[in-house]
């Protein structure tokens, strides 16, 4: 399938007026839709030192709305089972038209309709754009400190955080048979707004809460449980919530359309004594949340 055209964001394409880009004709299969597609790639030294591609085809990345390289939403930078899931929960279509099908010849044949199918655009719902850009803008908030870091604090972040926070459990999940003894949850990503009283409102309706603790210099805390029947049933939910096919990653939650954060199993600790220990940890969920977002995507384009 041969493209003159592509889908690319104005964040991986970045702010130079003049890129040179290679293009190669059915280049490989598209991650989506498996039929060959028109691979582009270019360099872009602000996102990575490694030259930058497309890894699906211009049909599905119009299907789903999505940029060809980051996967993210082409207008607002967020990811696309977030953006869906929110538009749902307000009562809103979808923005995604993409089917997905575990035969390759299925997917093939589903993407060669679509082609034909984009000649009418439907205009965007103005609450579907004012609810779409107050979750860009947390979003942005979430990973502005992580991406604006120079060289430097880079080194220093990796220095203090592989000595102090290793031992976070930022890899847990909310499978409740692998954390049978935990009645504690450890939460973060959350937006340095928000407030105490939201969370422990959205977490009594599935048990009593024996104590919240968040630290919104770091962006996380915990949150623990009266007793285990109560954490189960707050797993369950979150895993169940239609923001988390990936039940290997801690679980994605956004309260209120407007609070987006991650939640999992763990043990409580120390999150940080200093104030510098508390702003590189701040970076390092940042970078975390991240990075947790590409390993959903790649889970989801998977199966």
């Amino acid at each position: 399938m041969s493209s003159n055209t592509f889908v690319i964001c104005t964040r991986c394409l970045g702010d130079s007026r003049f890129i040179k880009m290679t293009k190669h004709e059915n280049g490989e299969e598209c991650k989506q839709c498996t039929r060959p597609f028109t691979v582009y790639k270019f360099r872009n030294q602000s996102i990575s030192s490694k030259p930058l591609n497309t890894i699906i085809c211009e049909t599905c990345a119009k299907a789903r709305g999505s940029c060809q390289i980051c996967l993210l939403d082409m207008e607002y930078g967020i990811p696309i089972e977030l953006r869906d899931t929110a538009l749902k929960m307000a009562g809103l279509d979808p923005i995604s038209i993409l089917k997905t099908s575990k035969n390759r010849e299925v997917k093939a044949i589903m993407a060669d309709k679509l082609e034909r199918s984009f000649e009418k655009k439907d205009s965007n719902d103005m609450k579907a754009k004012e609810l779409l850009s107050k979750l860009a803008e947390k979003f942005k908030e979430q990973n502005t400190n992580s991406t604006n870091t120079t060289n430097t604090d880079v080194e220093k972040q990796a220095t203090i955080t592989s000595k102090s926070f290793k031992k976070l459990p930022f890899n847990n999940n909310l499978k409740s048979s692998k954390y049978p003894d935990l009645l504690s949850f450890f939460i973060f990503g959350f937006p340095s707004d928000l407030p105490q009283y939201v969370l422990s409102k959205y977490c009594s309706q599935f048990g009593q809460i024996k104590s919240i603790n968040l630290n919104h210099s770091c962006r996380c805390g915990y949150i623990t449980f009266e007793d285990r029947n109560s954490c189960e049933k707050f797993a369950d939910f979150v895993n169940d919530n239609g923001l988390n096919e990936n039940k290997n990653t801690a679980g994605l939650i956004n309260i209120d359309n407007n609070f987006l954060m991650r939640v999992c199993y763990g043990k409580v600790k120390p999150l940080g004594k200093t104030n510098e220990e508390q702003k590189q940890l701040s970076l390092l969920v940042g970078k975390v949340m991240k990075q947790l977002a590409e390993k959903d995507l790649k889970f989801k384009d998977g199966n």
